[in-house]
């Protein structure tokens, strides 16, 4: 795969075109701004900024988000410009995550689909997504109630857009993961979530979450499938065929205003 040309469509329909349900999205040739209901889960979908311009348009929106009592994030990829942003954004006081590689699947290479995993059981209400997101919460110190928020409004909005994988052992929900398909005209899919409590990891869990996940966006009829994958997670999507096309370093503003 190209990774210009990848990144190229990936701009255009994942980033300049992102579309969810409820959510307010400003939108012009240098910027997409996306603005969650909530105090958490708003982000800066895109950006093509002049380099002399750059730190006036970033004061703009922290100004933007400061008047509506909102965190939000600005994810920077290899390819954007300015190429010097991250300086900028770590400059006026946005905290930087770990880099992660943004990987591609070219679901048509495959020559078939992959076998549906039973253990994998989809959610379909609010308790399920509880339980996918309770997975997701007991690996972080991050508050994931803004996931929760999220999953659950496009569950019961868009339900054909996203797809929610829990795997239980017993009643107690020990791995999870989803699948977001952002619009019908885009031919990217995207994974996310990918958690497994550290008790009963090494069980096959997360393989078998990645291949309900690539057999789904096959279904959907879907030409490549996108993952921000960790230092962990490379090394497994790398063996389904995952390509690293740009390293990924979200940052975060934080409101003064907001614990």
């Amino acid at each position: 795969m190209n990774a210009a040309e990848i990144m190229t469509q990936f701009n255009c329909y994942e980033r300049m075109h992102i579309e969810i349900p409820g959510w307010e999205i400003y939108s012009d040739t240098t910027l997409v701004r996306v603005v969650s209901p909530d105090e958490d889960g708003s982000f800066i979908a895109y950006f093509n900024l002049d380099s002399s311009k750059a730190s006036e348009v970033i004061d703009q929106q922290m100004e933007y988000f400061y008047r509506l009592g909102k965190n939000f994030e600005w994810k920077v990829y290899d390819f954007d410009k300015p190429s010097d942003i991250d300086s900028m954004l770590l400059n006026k006081g946005f905290y930087e995550q770990d880099p992660e590689s943004f990987m591609v699947l070219n679901l048509r290479d495959y020559n078939s689909v992959p076998e549906l995993q039973p253990q994998c059981v989809e959610a379909f209400d609010e308790r399920g997504i509880r339980d996918a997101i309770a997975v997701k919460q007991s690996q972080t110190v991050e508050d994931c109630s803004g996931y929760f928020l999220h999953l659950l409004n496009l569950k019961q909005t868009c339900p054909e857009n996203i797809r929610i994988y829990v795997i239980y052992d017993g009643e107690q929900p020990v791995s999870s993961a989803w699948v977001i398909f952002n619009s019908v005209n885009s031919p990217f899919a995207g994974i996310w979530g990918g958690s497994t409590v550290q008790t009963h990891r090494g069980r096959g869990h997360y393989q078998a979450l990645l291949k309900q996940r690539i057999r789904d966006s096959i279904l959907a009829g879907k030409h490549y499938l996108y993952i921000d994958a960790s230092e962990m997670s490379r090394p497994i999507v790398e063996r389904y065929g995952f390509t690293v096309i740009a390293k990924t370093t979200p940052y975060f503003y934080r409101h003064p205003d907001i614990n």
